[in-house]
C-alpha cells in the first residue's frame, strides 16, 4: 500500500481545531481509495516564536523538503505577536521555497448552504500568484520615528511569474467552461499592471477556445457580488488575488467554506493538479474560520487568530 508522508502545521488557534477534522477526513478517504498517510506534526507557531525567537527552526524549510505534502491549519496571533512576523516568518518562506506559485480557490455554495446573494448558481475558481508581486517583500523604512520618516513598499512582478500564473489560469479554463477573467489596475498601476496585461493578451493568442476578459480589481469586485454567475477561472496578482477571494468566501455563504490548495514547482518537483491533485502541495482545510470564542477553552480571547486568516 501506497504511504504518503504529510507535515502537519496546526499553528494558532483554531487551527489546531481545524487540522485535526481534516485529518480525521483525510484519514477516511485514505482507507476508502486505499492508500495510508502517515503524518508528522509540528509545532511551529506564534507559541513557537514567543519561545525561540522564531517562527520556526533554521532547518525548517528542509525539514518540510522530505514530505509529499503540508497540511496547515492557521498562523497568527496579533494580540503577541505582529502579523508581519508571523506571515514572513513561516507563511511567506514556505510559499516562496517550494514556488507554490499558484493558489487555488474555488467558490460555490455547497448543498444546504444558503448564500447572502440572490444568485446561487455560481462556480468560480479564483487563481491567485503566491509567489512575488505585491508580497515580494522588497522595501524598507528609513528614519523611523522622526518626521522625515520615509516607507517603500516594492512590487515585484517577472515575466516567467506572470507568464506561468496566467498559462495555469488558461489551461484550468480549457477544462471547465473556457472564459478566463484576468484582473488588474492598468489605469492607475501603468506598469506592473500594463505589464500583466500585454502578458494577458500574448498568452490569448495561444488560447483561441478560452474567451479572455480583463477587468480592473474595482470593477470585478463589483462584478462577483452583482453578476458571479458570470465569472469561471478568475487570476489576479497576489494583492488582489488576496482580497478577491475573501470576497468569494463571503458570497459563498461564510469564511469557514473556503478551503484552498496551492500548486508547486518547487523542490519536491512539479505536479500535476488534474491527476494528482494534492501531492507536493500546501492546503488549509478552511482559510476563514471565527468560532464562537467560548469554545476556544484556554485561549487569549484576544489571540483569536481570525486576523491572518484572512491571508
Amino acid at each position: 500500500m501506497k504511504i504518503y508522508k504529510i507535515a502537519l502545521l496546526p499553528g494558532d488557534g483554531i487551527g489546531h481545531d481545524v487540522t485535526d477534522a481534516a485529518w480525521a477526513v483525510l484519514e477516511k478517504a485514505a482507507r476508502t481509495n486505499g492508500f495510508a498517510l502517515a503524518g508528522t506534526s509540528y509545532p511551529w507557531s506564534c507559541d513557537y516564536y514567543l519561545q525561540h525567537g522564531t517562527m520556526m527552526p533554521a532547518d525548517g524549510i528542509d525539514t518540510l523538503k522530505s514530505f509529499d505534502a503540508i497540511l496547515l491549519g492557521a498562523v497568527g496571533w496579533p494580540a503577541k505577536v505582529p502579523d508581519s512576523v508571523s506571515l514572513h516568518g513561516l507563511l511567506l518562506p514556505i510559499r516562496k521555497a517550494f514556488v507554490q506559485y499558484a493558489n487555488i480557490r474555488p467558490h460555490r455554495l455547497l448543498p444546504g448552504v444558503q448564500g447572502p446573494l440572490k444568485a446561487n448558481g455560481f462556480d468560480i475558481l479564483c487563481i491567485r500568484e503566491n509567489t512575488e508581486g505585491e508580497y515580494s517583500g522588497a522595501g524598507g523604512r528609513v528614519h523611523q520615528g522622526a518626521d522625515n520618516e520615509v516607507a517603500v513598499e516594492t512590487s515585484i512582478f517577472t515575466r516567467k511569474g506572470v507568464e506561468r500564473i496566467l498559462r495555469f489560469g488558461f489551461e484550468q479554463a480549457r477544462t471547465r467552461r473556457g472564459k478566463l477573467a484576468s484582473v488588474t489596475k492598468s489605469n492607475a498601476q501603468k506598469y506592473s499592471m500594463v505589464f500583466w496585461d500585454e502578458i494577458t493578451q500574448a498568452l490569448a493568442r495561444e488560447y483561441p477556445d478560452v474567451e479572455v476578459t480583463s477587468y480592473h480589481i474595482d470593477a470585478m469586485a463589483a462584478r462577483m457580488v452583482m453578476a458571479p454567475e458570470t465569472l469561471d477561472v478568475v487570476v489576479a496578482s497576489n494583492l488582489f488575488g488576496d482580497i478577491l477571494t475573501d470576497l468569494g468566501a463571503a458570497i459563498q455563504g461564510g469564511l469557514g467554506f473556503a478551503s484552498f490548495r496551492q500548486y508547486q514547482s518547487g523542490p519536491l518537483g512539479a505536479v500535476d493538479v488534474r491527476t494528482r491533485p494534492w501531492l507536493g502541495a500546501r492546503h488549509r482545510p478552511s482559510r476563514h474560520c471565527q468560532p464562537d470564542r467560548r469554545h476556544m477553552v484556554g485561549r487569549d480571547d484576544a489571540g483569536s487568530p481570525w486576523r491572518e486568516n484572512r491571508r
